[in-house]
């Protein structure tokens, strides 16, 4: 089977506003594959689907957030191609907002995680699971400007660690 799917991530804050968590700001005519299709159509499964918490850069604005999406293979081997950016380098931020948190690639075998390059090819086979963890967006402005309740609303609604 083949299975090509995009995973969203954080948008960056704008001047006048917090970045949008977990969005499509980078390819057109994609969509977010619901767990329940994915599994029903494949010998997958989906462990975790997730927005990141404390991946958007903070700021005046904060950026948003990142998504984590962990798939494991059931009952056969599967090679997993990747094709991602800003696991090095970290999405920046503006007018002294802070970057946002750098994306990750990670293989789960036999319970210890290896990092994967944001470019290449690995296999897996039954039980092991890849994790894509995608970036945050950057942050806008000085922190120390941002609205105390919109900071107590970060909070409450798990965005920050």
């Amino acid at each position: 089977y083949t299975l090509y799917e995009t995973i969203a991530g954080g948008f960056g804050a704008r001047p006048n506003m917090d970045g949008v968590d977990g969005v499509h700001s980078h390819m057109t005519n994609t969509f977010n594959t619901p767990v329940e299709a994915l599994e029903t159509a494949y010998p997958l499964r989906v462990e975790r689907y997730e927005l990141i918490s404390g991946s958007g850069g903070k700021g005046r604005f904060r950026g948003g957030l990142g998504i984590r999406r962990d798939v494991t293979v059931i009952g056969h081997t599967a090679r997993v191609s990747l094709l991602a950016d800003r696991r090095q380098t970290q999405p920046y931020g503006l007018n002294g907002g802070e970057p946002g948190k750098a994306g990750e690639n990670v293989l789960i075998r036999s319970g210890k995680e290896i990092p994967l390059p944001g470019k290449g090819a690995v296999t897996l086979h039954a039980g092991e699971t890849v994790s894509l963890r995608t970036p945050g967006g950057g942050g806008y402005g000085n922190v120390a400007k941002r609205d105390r309740r919109a900071i107590e609303r970060d909070r409450r609604e798990g965005r920050m660690c």
